[in-house]
């Protein structure tokens, strides 16, 4: 079992502070077996300056938060500190070691269109996860060690993955508090690499990510400042990100929050011109309920890279909650984009929606997306390229002990501008899951996954089509996998 330390005091009242919150890893995890949601720009407008008299309770007994308001297209603004993952009366430490057997099939390893291979990997891996409750230091930190060995010929049989989640929080005072989160994977599926589908062979990588927000209250002024760091590894292909920002917010009148920030990156990559960026965002919003939210945000981009180009946007945003039951976070607007080896500037519908609702026992979860990605501020660097996503999931308890989920997940790119190494493509995923918790310390999920990957030549979502160099493609293909994991907790 887990071992646990004297319980921590109850931490004193404070606004919750700000961070990005990478998606989070369970100890172990050898094998996708949903994969992650296709990505956008992680960014959230900071937390409102008006304060709930008399918080809500929601169903974990805690202070519901209702969800954030969007940050305006194209930042990266920490979100808001995931209290979720302190449960009500952890200790102060809390360690669970745990080991992961896994064995997943597919029929086309190589991800080829012809000549499929078919591959039994089998996982072996240990974990730890530590999870922190201190008066004034909370958060939670977990790794894992996996091997793989592959049954495919002409393949490296064994693999080691090795992975590392953290996020940490610190209170200096109640108006001054630091968060570190650090993500590393090594993998060799691209769905890791690039849910959106851009990156289509199987080949070892290797990403991290580090984020650091410093957030401070002066008077009236809520201030923020924060560094992201990206690296991306793969024999193909290396990137190295950087974002340095800041943002100020400040109340008008009892319910409304002004915002404005800047952003500064640059992007060092093996294959295009190294760029650099300069961004200003502002965001007015409006409080019209206890859990409701509504406004405008607005930012413009300079790139300078091989071209120089801008981009444009304005959105109406806004965010609804209810304690136990629907929540949804959402964006609408218009974006311009200009280049100087465009012919005319490229007009753009954007738009973002995240929505979930608690039934008496099952989750839905939804979510479209469509804007301009800058995606070596996400990982490989693929260029500019409009994204047009949407996902949908659904879990239901069978029993108190089996849990059942459905999830797809579809989305397509393509190249914003006309010298770009890439064509037009999209990916499908679907699956469904089974998860059986055995004992209180064993447990076995089943999962099946469908993926069917495309490339194309054709523009579908800016108004100004491209010239795509017709000699670029990205091969098809379909995969069905099939993966068995069982894990044990100490």
């Amino acid at each position: 079992m887990a071992q646990q330390t004297t319980p921590a005091p109850t931490p004193p009242a404070q606004a919750p502070p700000a961070q990005t919150l990478p998606a989070p890893i369970s100890p172990i995890t050898p094998a996708p077996t949903s994969p992650p949601a296709p990505a956008e720009p992680r960014s959230t407008a900071p937390a409102s300056i008006q304060q709930t008299l008399t918080p809500v309770l929601g169903p974990d007994g805690k202070p519901y938060v209702a969800p954030p308001l969007p940050g305006p297209s194209q930042t990266r603004i920490p979100g808001a500190f995931d209290t979720s993952i302190i449960p009500t009366g952890a200790p102060r430490f809390l360690f669970t070691p745990s080991v992961t057997l896994a064995e997943q099939w597919t029929d086309n390893f190589f991800l080829v269109d012809r000549g499929r291979t078919e591959n039994f990997r089998t996982t072996l891996g240990v974990g730890l996860a530590l999870l922190m409750n201190l008066p004034n230091t909370q958060g939670s930190i977990s790794t894992s060690l996996a091997g793989s060995y592959d049954t495919a010929p002409d393949t490296e049989n064994f693999s080691f993955f090795p992975a590392f989640h953290a996020t940490v929080t610190h209170t200096f005072t109640p108006r001054l508090n630091l968060v570190v989160s650090e993500d590393f994977r090594r993998d060799d599926d691209p769905l890791f690499a690039d849910p959106n589908g851009l990156r289509r062979n199987r080949e070892t990588f290797v990403v991290n990510t580090l984020s650091v927000s410093l957030n401070w209250l002066v008077d009236i002024f809520r201030t923020q400042i924060y560094y992201r760091n990206l690296l991306f590894f793969s024999d193909s292909s290396d990137t190295i990100s950087h974002i340095i920002g800041g943002n100020v917010s400040m109340p008008v009148g009892a319910l409304n929050t002004v915002t404005g920030g800047y952003e500064f990156s640059f992007h060092d990559t093996s294959e295009n011109t190294d760029t650099f960026s300069n961004r200003v965002y502002g965001i007015f919003s409006r409080q019209i309920g206890t859990f409701t939210n509504v406004g405008l945000s607005s930012s413009f981009s300079w790139i300078h890279g091989t071209n120089d180009s801008t981009l444009f946007n304005i959105s109406v945003i806004g965010s609804h909650g209810i304690p136990g039951g629907f929540s949804v976070s959402g964006s609408v607007g218009y974006g311009l984009f200009d280049s100087s080896s465009a012919s005319k500037p490229t007009h753009l519908f954007t738009a973002s929606l995240n929505a979930s609702y608690q039934f008496a026992r099952g989750f839905l979860s939804v979510g479209v997306f469509q804007d301009v990605r800058q995606t070596a501020e996400e990982g490989q660097d693929f260029g500019l390229v409009t994204t047009r996503a949407a996902r949908g999931s659904f879990s239901y308890p069978i029993t108190p002990f089996i849990n059942g989920s459905i999830h797809a997940d579809y989305s397509r790119n393509e190249p914003l501008e006309s010298n770009s190494n890439i064509a037009s493509s999209s990916i499908l995923t679907a699956g469904a899951d089974l998860g059986w918790r055995i004992t209180n310390w064993l447990s076995a999920t089943l999962a099946y996954l469908y993926i069917d990957r495309k490339s194309d030549h054709d523009t579908r979502i800016g108004s100004n089509p491209i010239d795509i160099n017709q000699s670029i493609f990205l091969q098809n293909s379909t995969e069905n996998r099939v993966t068995l994991t069982i894990t044990a907790t100490f």
